[in-house]
């Protein structure tokens, strides 16, 4: 039984889920032992068909690409799985998408704030959460180029969210910002040619920044590579 949601983003009158008319899908992901249920689109682009999709995209840019699975997302999930307990201690993700990432880190003892700049990811997120009963902290829109003073972070997760050049530099503002002088930021990236300076331009701004090689193997037995940028001050 799927779980009741207050803001549903599905329309199910078709007898399946749909978004704006686009099919959702249900996946179970299988972290470490764990398996993790998330709704997701095919093809996200699908819904950039519709003019006012269309419009966000071109005149606010915000994208929908982030209500599909990626794998970068699941790179992340497993390497949060197999890293320190969080301890009730606070965490914030970036870009969270369909909420993967934030599931996994709530489920490993982080407090997470679920961010998006898409009110339609946060809606996926929130769902994401109610299938696999996680208590994420918060679920808040947030713009990286005006990214909230004072509150910081003990880790700062971020998943696939280097594939626009124009991106890498409020992304590192907002870090800066967001993560305390002790804490560590995770960002995945499938490698990405775009992401290659990534590391170079965290270096400029004064992190330390190691880079993770990993993969992970998608469900028609594909391999993906990619790496992790882990930073800390």
């Amino acid at each position: 039984m799927m779980p009741d949601l207050q803001d549903n983003p599905f329309d199910r009158t078709s007898g399946e889920p749909r978004f704006h008319g686009v099919r959702v899908i249900h996946r179970d992901i299988d972290i470490e032992s764990e398996v993790y249920r998330v709704a997701a689109l095919k093809d996200a682009a699908d819904l950039l068909e519709l003019p006012e999709f269309e419009r966000r995209f071109i005149q606010e840019d915000i994208a929908p690409y982030g209500l599909e699975l990626w794998p970068a997302a699941i790179m992340l999930a497993e390497h949060i799985s197999r890293g320190e307990e969080g301890q009730d201690r606070p965490a914030i993700e970036l870009g969270c998408g369909l909420g993967l990432v934030a599931v996994v880190a709530t489920r490993c003892g982080w407090r997470v704030t679920a961010t998006d700049n898409d009110e339609d990811a946060l809606r996926f997120a929130r769902y994401t959460a109610l299938l696999n009963e996680s208590s994420i902290g918060a679920f808040e829109v947030l713009n990286w180029n005006d990214p909230r003073v004072g509150k910081r972070f003990s880790r700062v997760f971020a998943a696939d969210v280097l594939y626009q050049l124009v991106d890498h530099e409020p992304l590192l503002v907002c870090i800066d910002a967001l993560l305390a002088d002790d804490g560590e930021a995770l960002v995945s990236d499938p490698h990405r040619g775009v992401a290659d300076r990534f590391a170079g331009l965290a270096l400029a701004k004064g992190f330390v920044v190691d880079v993770l090689s990993t993969s992970v193997t998608m469900d028609d037995g594909t391999a993906v590579g990619g790496r992790i940028f882990r930073m800390s001050r």
